[in-house]
């Protein structure tokens, strides 16, 4: 009788996770794929060569700060990445802008504070360890060597839709049909993957015990290390994480509740698919590795600095 009760809860939790994932997720995949589409359109070769650094270092930084200019989420920023690298921007500059851009952008920003309370220091500490992550993932990526890095991933245009920008002698309505079809074909391939990662995602949360959360949270190395894979298995986007992390501050510590903001956004469930078909297992690894060792150490340094809010 018992089991039969648990059951029809669980399975409702399993939907309302899953229906609230792809809707939360649409949104931002719609302005992920437009601004892809744009990219695609009226961003040609030859103006990225002209003003994009050539050397590694100030790509990758330049690449960090993209998000300003493109402010898409986890759910968006990857169709936008996809189109960059088919214009011949490096795997590991677009492997930058990826983990940076759902967090550096003015929109998270703001959602941060709001949920925080007007709070900066945390605004200001979630930037930096999200930018710390994704510079030295890019600059760690650029030493690799081409198959090392999936230099292949992600640089052909999807479903058959071509590489070149529209010519110029084409009219307004011209390209905005273009355009459309160039969003609409990467919507369709990219919604595919979001759609089984939010399976996976509402499937975890449905088994995960969360009430035993709260008892873990008081110690300062265990607090950090029980949110890091939490945020990764709820995969919230970018603009709501704030909310949710704020209620963990009351149980945990201060660089507990950033490594959960930080992690989600760069190891999330959700996206896990899409990434490996972006950017290949090897860009991958490298990505779980660098981001959770790193996030871990700075998440215990600031509870050991700043324990609490």
């Amino acid at each position: 009788m018992v089991l039969a009760l648990v059951l029809p809860s669980r399975l409702n939790d399993f939907s309302v996770v899953f229906v609230s994932i792809i809707l939360q997720s649409l949104p931002f995949l719609l302005v992920g794929v437009f601004a892809s589409a744009f990219v695609q359109q009226y961003l040609s070769e030859g103006v990225l060569t002209r003003w994009l650094p050539r050397q590694r270092l100030p790509l990758v930084l330049v690449s960090s700060v993209f998000g300003f200019l493109a402010p898409v989420c986890d759910c968006g920023v990857i169709p936008l990445a996809r189109r960059l690298r088919a214009k011949g921007v490096p795997l590991y500059a677009a492997t930058t802008f990826i983990l940076a851009a759902p967090v550096v952008n003015p929109v998270v920003l703001v959602s941060t504070a709001f949920a925080f309370q007007g709070n900066w220091t945390i605004v200001a500490l979630r930037l930096g360890m999200t930018l710390s992550v994704a510079i030295t993932v890019g600059v760690l990526a650029s030493l690799l060597p081409p198959v090392a890095s999936g230099a292949k991933q992600g640089t052909t245009p999807l479903a058959g839709v071509g590489a070149e920008a529209v010519s110029s002698n084409q009219g307004p309505i011209s390209r905005a049909r273009e355009l459309v079809a160039h969003a609409t074909s990467e919507y369709f391939d990219v919604l595919f993957f979001i759609i089984l990662g939010a399976l996976f995602t509402a499937a975890a949360q449905a088994i995960v015990p969360r009430g035993d959360l709260v008892a873990l949270g008081g110690t300062r190395i265990v607090s950090v290390l029980v949110l890091m894979p939490v945020a990764t298995l709820l995969s919230i986007c970018s603009e709501a994480d704030a909310f949710v992390a704020r209620a963990f501050a009351a149980n945990f510590s201060l660089g507990s509740v950033l490594a959960f903001m930080t992690i989600g956004q760069i190891v999330d469930l959700r996206n896990a698919l899409l990434l490996f078909q972006t950017l290949g297992r090897r860009m991958v690894f490298l990505i779980v590795v660098v981001s959770y060792a790193l996030v871990f150490v700075e998440g215990v340094l600031i509870t050991g600095i700043l324990p609490s809010l």
